[in-house]
């Protein structure tokens, strides 16, 4: 399997950037007519949960060749993804709850609206503390996130960056829908790196929210492919090997209907999400 992982450079970071799809696991395989169907309608059966978002997560036993779990692809429209700032631009602006009703005023925004809502939120989690043996920031621009990830993690180390993509025959043939996917090939795991994962956060320009955790993490590289074999995904995962720590409600926890807080959760990255490794 090539090898995601090379050397960051400015442009290589920007292209990825523009990644906006996200995929999802969960924890019940679907059928061939229902991978037809185009809708969520099949995920409300048997008590599975609503929100598709949340079936990204599998056990740690399931990464092995063979194992068979269904993805969801929710591809996003490239018309409506936020501005990339410069360093310049975003440090001009305030990045503080205190600061919301200026921002909202100043982005023409209804203080009522989901956009504000989430604007807040956002605002809320870059400001959480970290937990005990956690290290996370949020990246207001392309060049402070890459600082900040070279300062948190590769102070005296090349820094590299993984992402998750879909690769088809045809970009004519994607189909982003749910449907079953295969490991292809035993996960490779990536021994004695560090790792950040970037999650894009919804705000009126490009908000990166970034964490990772001293230890207790492994990384691998995965190779998927649909039943069909017209789809293959290849990209990272982690799982968590210690979640002592984590909150009890914790998603993760019901979705693979585990005692909280006692085994290993695993997670693949959605395709608008960057990973930041090093040795």
């Amino acid at each position: 399997m090539a090898s995601l992982r090379f050397s960051v450079t400015f442009h290589t970071f920007l292209l990825f950037s523009l990644w906006v799809v996200e995929a999802h696991t969960s924890r019940k395989l679907i059928s061939t007519k229902e991978q037809e169907v185009q809708n969520n309608s099949h995920l409300l059966k048997d008590g599975e949960f609503e929100d598709p978002t949340l079936y990204m997560f599998f056990k740690i036993n399931d990464l092995k060749i063979g194992t068979k779990l269904p993805i969801y692809f929710n591809k996003n429209d490239l018309r409506k993804v936020p501005p990339l700032l410069t360093r310049q631009e975003a440090d001009l602006i305030p990045f503080t709850k205190s600061k919301l009703d200026f921002l909202l005023n100043h982005f023409s925004i209804s203080k009522d609206s989901p956009q504000a809502k989430a604007m807040k939120e956002t605002l809320v989690r870059c400001n959480y503390k970290a937990i005990e043996g956690e290290y996370k920031f949020c990246g207001t621009s392309l060049e402070s996130m890459l600082d900040l990830a070279k300062k948190t993690i590769a102070s005296n180390a090349e820094l590299k960056v993984m992402t998750t993509k879909v690769m088809v025959p045809s970009q004519q043939t994607i189909s982003y829908a749910l449907r079953n996917y295969t490991f292809a090939e035993a996960p490779k795991e990536l021994v004695g790196i560090k790792i950040l994962g970037c999650h894009r956060m919804p705000y009126p320009y490009v908000v990166y929210y970034c964490h990772g955790h001293k230890s207790g993490t492994k990384v691998f590289e995965v190779n998927l492919v649909t039943d069909d074999g017209k789809h293959r995904v290849v990209g990272p995962a982690v799982c968590h090997m210690n979640t002592s720590m984590w909150n009890v409600d914790h998603e993760a926890f019901k979705v693979l209907k585990i005692e909280p807080r006692s085994a290993p959760v695993c997670h693949f990255f959605p395709l608008d999400n960057i990973v930041w490794v090093a040795k």
